[in-house]
């Protein structure tokens, strides 16, 4: 477990380097020098680093492209078509395939029906899409507008959820995942990232910290649990957060301890059953406009209405729930290292597409985002995939497929709005020159991958992927800072 830290940011896409500059010490050009020699200069320097004491029991992987007229050139590899733990640099297989299939303006449409008219509405029916953005704000919006509408009363309040939770869960993710913020499951009917987030504040040496909830507490009977304690300003920082139903109460119990003068931690727990999560709230939503809702009903998709056909026929759209723009839904997933937002546009990617029906949506979503990729010059024999955002360790991912993805992209008309979407550090003691990368961390594994730019020269494309590294990470980041300065100075020396 990552200790102190974000709840979207624990275990996967943590910033190596938080929001400073990376420091990389001279980042000098190299003297004039042929290419051939220059990456064999390059080489030495990966094989020095690799023999250090720290990495003696690690794998290390990298690839490095560069980018020419006729297209990339693999100009060093270490073990690079290899298999390894990708982390959240998953994320970035996800979001090319979505950006290039869906398009840059493409918005999540959840539709809203109503049966019958003001001031009783027979029905109220909300058909899932899977949106990730879907929060409070939009519920009330629809709320309001049946007020001022003069609707007071809705007989049946429905819910139609395509891809329950159980259907998308990912089985190879670890249970103490699937019990955090991170790990939400993306349903066809998300509210609020399908979690309940809270903020803990440090108190006074000795006394539990201070829980303070950021989204709306749970609907029906539950307990807090806090287990929490402030502790001196030299003992270590952890915060764990479990949720259980224990005689049909909900028990969330907060564990872990934070130093007297630290700033506060923000996390989150995933809510158990997103479907009746989104109903409960929506109904206590209407409840503050003043509208009752007499019964609630949770459909799949695959279920027989309780209506008519023809009476369906006769619901009226009140509205359509619109999403940001996929653009930026991606930016989102590839700066926040957003978990749920991943999953769900590899759920929008199996719909529409010619898919088997009874297969999980998340393996219909890879089956199209294997094809899109072999589309990118990917080869398909150079990872294999279990989800959209690296958070199973059953992901198998080689240095060149990550540099192969990235190096589809650049040629194509979205080339601007995908690299945008990175997140873009600087590097300290070279001002021309930038790193657009994703990161990825979980225990044991950290990867980064992305594209170097010293203008004038032609963008490298690198990825760099560590696996069973169980020495101290402030270690690693140094050999990887020493990494990034030898193929900043190759620059210089390519044609």
């Amino acid at each position: 477990m990552l200790l102190k830290s974000g709840w979207q940011r624990v275990w996967v896409g943590a910033a190596l380097y938080g929001l400073g500059l990376i420091v990389l010490g001279s980042l000098e050009p190299a003297a004039a020098a042929s290419p051939e020699s220059c990456v064999t200069k390059l080489a030495e320097e990966v094989d020095a680093i690799a023999r250090q004491p720290h990495l003696r029991n690690a794998r290390l992987g990298i690839s490095l492209y560069q980018m020419r007229p006729e297209g990339p050139k693999l100009l060093y590899q270490k073990e690079g078509q290899q298999y390894f733990l990708p982390a959240s640099t998953v994320k970035v297989l996800t979001t090319a395939v979505a950006l290039t299939r869906l398009g840059p303006q493409y918005r999540f449409l959840t539709p809203v029906y109503t049966l019958g008219t003001g001031p009783t509405l027979k029905r109220l029916r909300i058909v899932g899409q899977g949106d990730p953005s879907l929060s409070d704000r939009q519920l009330e919006e629809v709320a309001a507008q049946l007020q001022r509408q003069g609707v007071r009363q809705i007989d049946q309040l429905v819910a139609e959820d395509p891809h329950p939770a159980e259907a998308a869960l990912v089985p190879s993710w670890e249970w103490e995942d699937l019990q955090a913020g991170y790990g939400a499951i993306a349903n066809g009917l998300i509210l609020n990232q399908n979690a309940y987030e809270l903020k803990l504040w440090p108190q006074k040496q000795g006394q539990p910290l201070r829980v303070e909830w950021l989204s709306p507490q749970p609907i029906g009977p539950w307990r807090l649990l806090n287990r929490t304690q402030t502790v001196a300003a030299d003992a270590p920082e952890f915060i764990a957060i479990k949720r259980r139903v224990k005689d049909s109460w909900l028990e969330i119990e907060v564990t872990g301890q934070l130093r007297q003068d630290a700033l506060p931690d923000r996390s989150a727990v995933a809510v158990i059953d997103p479907g009746w999560f989104l109903l409960h709230r929506w109904r206590a939503i209407l409840a503050q406009y003043q509208i009752k809702v007499a019964q609630v009903t949770l459909r799949s998709a695959e279920q027989d209405r309780s209506t008519a056909p023809e009476t369906v026929l006769t619901e009226q759209l009140l509205t359509q729930i619109k999403s940001p723009p996929l653009i930026e839904l991606i930016a989102t997933i590839n700066q926040d290292s957003n978990n749920l937002y991943a999953e769900a546009l590899l759920h929008r990617l199996a719909d529409g597409a010619e898919t088997q029906p009874t297969s999980p949506v998340g393996e219909q979503g890879l089956r199209v985002l294997r094809q899109t990729l072999t589309q990118l010059g990917v080869d398909p024999n150079s990872y294999h995939l279990v989800d959209g955002s690296g958070l199973s360790r059953h992901n198998l991912v080689s240095p060149v497929a990550l540099g192969q993805t990235l190096a589809g992209m650049l040629p194509t008309k979205y080339a601007n709005l995908f690299q945008a979407s990175l997140p873009e550090k600087r590097l300290e003691g070279s001002p021309t020159s930038s790193l657009l990368s994703k990161t990825g961390s979980m225990t044991g594994v950290s990867t980064l991958t992305g594209y170097l730019q010293q203008p004038p020269f032609a963008p490298l494309i690198l990825t760099v992927m560590v696996n069973q590294y169980i020495q101290p990470q402030a270690q690693w980041r140094q050999s990887q800072q020493a990494l990034l300065i030898s193929m900043n100075r190759l620059q210089s020396c390519l044609p």
